[in-house]
C-alpha cells in the first residue's frame, strides 16, 4: 500500500486492532505515557511494528521506543519520499530595485529567460500570482507547459513557488532570495523536489538537469538585468 504519512487516528485504529486495548484509552493526550502504561507488551508492539511493515511495505528499527508518537514519528519518517534539493546562485551588478523588479516581472520571463516561449497570467491576489509557463519546444518536439504559483516579499527580499500543475513530479518548491554584496546583488535559487514514480527520469537525473539549466539561466539573467541596469544608467547622464 502506498501512503505519505499515516494520521494518528488511523495509528490508533492499528494498534487496537493488534493489540486489542481500545483507542479510547490509547488516546490519552498525555505523550509522556508509555506503552507499558497502556497495557501494550512487547509482543502486543511486535504485532503493530509487524502489520504496519507489511500494509506500507516499509521496514522499522524500534528498539528502545517506549510511546505511541515516537513509533508514529518513526512511520513517518519511512514512509515519507526522498526530496532532491538543488541550490544555484550569481551576483548581478545591478541595483537592488531593479534585479528584483526585472526577475519578479513574471509577464516578461520569456524576454528574461531562454526557455519561456510564453506566460499567461491566470490570477493575482496581493503579491500572488498564479500563472501557466510554456517552454519552447525540446529537441523531441514536446511543448511542455504547467501552472505555478508565487508569492513575492519585497520586505524579506524572498519568493516562494510552487507547481500547482505538478506534471512529472510528486511536487516541486522553490525559494528565491536576494541578498546585497559589495559586488552587486547575490540571487540564489533554491528548488526542493520529488519524481513520481513512472516520471521519465528520477531524482538524480533531474537534479543534474536542474542545476545544469539553472547556471544557464542565470548567467543570461545576469547579462540582460546588468544590460538593463547600464542602459537606465546611460538614459540618467544630462545631454
Amino acid at each position: 500500500m502506498t501512503a505519505t504519512s499515516l494520521s494518528y487516528p488511523e495509528f490508533l485504529t492499528i494498534v487496537e486492532r493488534c493489540t486489542g486495548v481500545p483507542s479510547q484509552v490509547l488516546d490519552t493526550g498525555d505523550p509522556a505515557i508509555t506503552l507499558e502504561d497502556l497495557g501494550v507488551d512487547s509482543l502486543a508492539l511486535l504485532n503493530v511494528i509487524t502489520e504496519v511493515e507489511n500494509r506500507y511495505d516499509i521496514r522499522l528499527d524500534a528498539d528502545g521506543v517506549t510511546r505511541l508518537p515516537e513509533i508514529l514519528g518513526l512511520i513517518n519518517e519511512r514512509l515519507r519520499p526522498p526530496v532532491a534539493h538543488t541550490e544555484n546562485s550569481i551576483v548581478i551588478d545591478a541595483p537592488l530595485d531593479l534585479v528584483w523588479e526585472l526577475t519578479n516581472d513574471v509577464e516578461n520571463w520569456p524576454d528574461l529567460f531562454s526557455e519561456y516561449a510564453s506566460v499567461e497570467i491566470l490570477h493575482r491576489a496581493g503579491n500572488t500570482v498564479r500563472f501557466r509557463l510554456t517552454m519552447h519546444p525540446d529537441p523531441d518536439g514536446t511543448v511542455w507547459s504547467w501552472v505555478s504559483e508565487r508569492m513575492a516579499d519585497r520586505a524579506a527580499l524572498s519568493v516562494w513557488a510552487h507547481r500547482v500543475e505538478t506534471g512529472p513530479f510528486e511536487f516541486m518548491n522553490i525559494h528565491w532570495t536576494y541578498r546585497p554584496t559589495p559586488e552587486g546583488i547575490e540571487m540564489r535559487w533554491r528548488q526542493e523536489f520529488h519524481m513520481r514514480p513512472q516520471a521519465p527520469v528520477d531524482d538524480a537525473v533531474m537534479t543534474e538537469r536542474i542545476n545544469t539549466n539553472s547556471a544557464v539561466q542565470l548567467k543570461l539573467i545576469k547579462e540582460r538585468v546588468e544590460a538593463a541596469a547600464a542602459r537606465r544608467s546611460d538614459a540618467a547622464v544630462p545631454r
